[in-house]
């Protein structure tokens, strides 16, 4: 499934961004993201298991599909929910030495 490595990729990128934005909130002491979120992209067991009965029930080209439209649909969720956040909480940004912005 060769053709699926571009959206699994895609798919990790959302992911690890999820990751880096709620390790800044809690860095800036904005607590954790809505739990909301984390039950909407399923959390790290929802998506393997998603990603494994698709890649078990699906052609390669359906499974492509299907990991591509996932992708898009967790990097929205996270991107749209972030932006928000960021844009309306007020919360510091924080450096990584632990200094604010």
């Amino acid at each position: 499934m060769n053709g699926a490595l571009p959206a699994a990729y895609g798919l990790v990128a959302a992911v690890a961004y999820h990751h880096y934005d709620t390790v800044y909130r809690i860095r800036g002491n904005a607590g954790a993201s809505p739990r909301w979120l984390v039950r909407a992209i399923g959390g790290h067991e929802g998506r393997t298991l998603a990603v494994a009965v698709l890649a078990a029930v699906l052609t390669a080209s359906q499974f492509t599909v299907a990991l591509t439209v996932l992708a898009v649909a967790v990097a929205l969720l996270v991107l749209v929910e972030s932006i928000r956040f960021w844009a309306s909480s007020g919360a510091p940004a924080v450096h990584d030495e632990g200094e604010p912005a």
